[in-house]
């Protein structure tokens, strides 16, 4: 049974609009719960309100952008509220980035106001740069807090929140996602009915949409996150959650599914469904879940950042993870549209093309980038009309049913755990260190996890393949960072003067 906070659509309203209705019909059920404590909507609804007043009084409105500096908590949750609140849009930056790629995403954002807590206040101090502190949500007064009144009205296609990617230039691009990219995943027809009460594991990093998914999909449904606030989730964990906490939902790369699947599959019992998104499943590993829990709903997720957490999704059955083809990606979600582009045109049903996303999950394009937003986000014709469309890259074709199914990538991009890796970006971290050229490949290793190598001409200045690896640790974040970096004097070229990936690949014994 949902919440009647459904009766209105959630793509005609802003986050913080939905969640205040969500407040006001349930405001003594746990919104958050994180180290023994427990944090109620009408709290949350008091903080956040503290918040956007404060920003408001500082220059804070629509159009700003607000980093905040922060690990998970409940804090934050509060936080990020009051920079909707106030009309603002939210950049979280991860405290575990070197500080270099810190300084430069907090820099891009050109704030007028930071915000940050403990972890970030000390990131912020190293690069001088002044904040104020998180608020203390055991001192929100649930009865006596500020009124809305005196703060802005939003506009639901307002930018919301900064989600970062890897960025072929070099770079990481800021996406910037309005509101309705997020309200839409929770309307009456959603993706999926998270039922009665649920009770979400948070655990996706910061500055992932995944975030978005964990904290916005309780948050807006009358549902409680369970904040994770170590940086590594694991099985013991998980199993604590669920039996202390009553978690009902689990958000898993496949990756990290891979490792629990291999190795402690109990931790899931007891949920009601695990979700999928960031790469492709391993069929094998969801058909171990499903024979072992026949219970649990299995969803996998496909979409990238460019249209907020999902675009479609699938909930898995035993046929799916025998299909020849893989895990199919699934149906659009609500307010999304899928087109299959040949050339820039649509397709017929069942043709592989480059799949292109538009509706009201699209984003606004990137953060002073316009080159590279004009590049992706294009547009198509569909049902005689002129869309907006965000290009993916993905390969992939609609079969009979309106399924989504992918079959590859058109550019050299990769997704390694959840995360989509621009190999440019390391190659240029590689050229900074002193190598004239360098080559990324994803290798897949014993177990069948992909890992990134990189191959790399002897930099002028002596280091040694350790060395490198040392360094771009200092300068990528950790989900970015290869594997194992190999030196070669000189890199083997095919006759059209491209680097021969074969031959290098197997010159160190690689057979992919």
């Amino acid at each position: 049974m949902r919440s009647s906070v459904y009766g209105r659509s959630n793509t005609e309203t802003t986050i913080h609009e939905v969640f205040e209705r969500v407040a006001q019909e349930y405001p003594e059920r746990n919104a958050l719960v994180a180290a023994g404590r427990a944090v109620t909507y009408a709290e949350l609804a008091a903080a956040a309100r503290g918040v956007a007043h404060r920003l408001v009084d500082l220059g804070v409105g629509p159009g700003s952008v607000v980093p905040v500096a922060a690990r998970r908590s409940p804090e934050l949750a509060a936080v990020l509220l009051g920079v909707l609140m106030a009309g603002g849009a939210y950049g979280v930056l991860d405290v575990r980035w070197p500080p270099p790629r810190f300084r430069r995403l907090l820099h891009s954002m050109r704030p007028a106001v930071v915000l940050a807590d403990t972890a970030g206040s000390a990131r912020l101090a190293e690069a001088g740069v002044g904040h104020l502190a998180f608020p203390d949500l055991q001192g929100a007064d649930p009865s006596g807090g500020p009124s809305p009144a005196g703060l802005p009205r939003v506009r639901p296609d307002a930018c919301a929140a900064l989600f970062w990617t890897s960025g072929s230039t070099g770079s990481p691009k800021a996406v910037l996602s309005p509101h309705r990219a997020t309200t839409r995943l929770f309307v009456p027809d959603a993706f999926m009915d998270f039922g009665e009460r649920p009770v979400m594991i948070h655990a996706a990093a910061v500055a992932w949409d995944a975030f978005s998914l964990e904290l916005w999909g309780m948050l807006l449904t009358g549902g409680t996150a369970v904040v994770h606030e170590d940086d590594l989730l694991l099985p013991h964990a998980i199993r604590g959650y669920v039996q202390d906490a009553g978690a009902t939902h689990l958000f898993l790369t496949p990756s990290l599914f891979d490792v629990i699947a291999g190795g402690d599959i109990t931790c899931l019992a007891g949920l009601r469904a695990v979700l999928l998104g960031g790469d492709k499943p391993s069929p094998a590993n969801c058909r171990t879940l499903l024979r072992t829990y026949p219970d649990i709903e299995l969803y996998n997720g496909y979409g990238p950042v460019e249209s907020c957490v999902f675009a479609t999704v699938r909930r898995i059955t035993e046929e799916d993870t025998r299909d020849p083809a893989g895990v199919p990606a699934g149906l659009p979600v609500p307010g999304t549209d899928v087109h299959i582009l040949r050339d820039g045109a649509p397709a017929p049903r069942g043709a592989t093309g480059e799949v292109a996303i538009g509706g009201t999950g699209l984003a606004l394009g990137y953060l002073d980038a316009p080159d590279q937003t004009a590049a992706v986000f294009r547009h198509t014709t569909a049902d005689g009309r002129r869309v907006p469309v965000y290009l993916t890259g993905d390969h992939g074709w609609m079969d009979d049913s309106g399924v989504l199914r992918l079959s590859g990538r058109r550019d050299a991009q990769l997704k390694i755990s959840g995360h989509r890796i621009e190999p440019a970006e390391i190659e240029s971290a590689a050229r900074t260190l002193g190598s004239r050229r360098s080559v990324v490949m994803p290798i897949t290793d014993r177990s069948g996890t992909p890992r990134i190598i990189l191959f790399a001409e002897q930099p002028r200045k002596a280091m040694t393949e350790q060395e490198m690896l040392g360094r771009l640790r200092e300068t990528l974040p950790a989900y970015m960072v290869p594997s194992t970096v190999h030196f070669v004097s000189s890199m083997p070229l095919l006759d059209n003067t491209k680097i021969d990936r074969r031959e290098l690949s197997a010159r160190f014994g690689y057979t992919s």
